[in-house]
């Protein structure tokens, strides 16, 4: 068990105080932040205390931490505050969720954070500071590389690549044997199943809306 200190007051920290507290034997002992982004003096009873002094409080010796960011700016930001943190001397813990398969005991970098029902098929392997929403598979002797964001009900498919700082969306499929390069941007429900170039970006098109509106719609089918 390590007592944790986690970098973040917004809504993916809420998510990572949730499944750390309930499914982990992590003790959650503080909250983080850039100093000018404070916006709150506790959360769920615990301190938020300013990043530039919290070795001063919590020593890097006593206590690990974990980044709790999102993608903004293509995981940049997350990844900034990662290397701040390990500059600091932090440890930084990974949380793995029970509900998810790692059939393979595949080997996973530091700052990660699975969450529930996803399928980590064997002799794949997950990078460092990397975010896997809930309802993923990664295929067999997948790589997703460092930095990488993937939203819920993405499928990647076996012996494909994720290059660094990717963001994949909700529902996205990525097929057999691919390599997506860095800083590509997949959005939800796109299939991408040739190589993409670096800073690729893939939007697929909103279902179109019809004229109708539910009433009018309801009565002509009879719904």
């Amino acid at each position: 068990m390590s007592r944790i200190v986690i970098f973040g007051e917004g809504k993916i920290a809420d998510e990572a105080y949730f499944y750390l507290t309930n499914d982990s034997e992590h003790e959650i002992v503080a909250f983080t932040a850039d100093r000018d982004f404070i916006n709150k003096e506790e959360m769920y009873g615990l301190p938020v205390l300013p990043f530039e002094e919290i070795s001063k409080n919590f020593s890097p010796r006593d206590f690990s931490m974990f980044v709790a960011l999102g993608y903004q700016n293509l995981n940049k930001l997350r990844a900034v505050k990662y290397g701040e943190a390990k500059g600091k001397g932090y440890k930084l813990i990974s949380y793995i969720s029970s509900k998810a398969g790692n059939f393979g005991n595949i080997e996973i970098g530091d700052n990660c954070f699975v969450l529930d029902n996803c399928t980590l098929q064997p002799c794949s392997k997950i990078g460092n500071n990397v975010t896997i929403w809930s309802n993923n598979i990664i295929g067999h002797h997948s790589t997703i590389e460092d930095h990488c964001y993937i939203a819920g009900h993405v499928s990647i498919a076996g012996h494909t690549t994720i290059g660094k700082y990717t963001f994949i969306g909700v529902n996205a499929t990525i097929g057999h044997e691919v390599t997506i390069g860095e800083k590509c941007l997949i959005g939800a429900g796109a299939r991408v199943t040739k190589n993409a170039a670096p800073k690729s970006v893939f939007i697929e098109p909103d279902t179109q809306k019809i004229r109708l509106d539910s009433d009018a719609f309801v009565k002509m089918t009879k719904l």
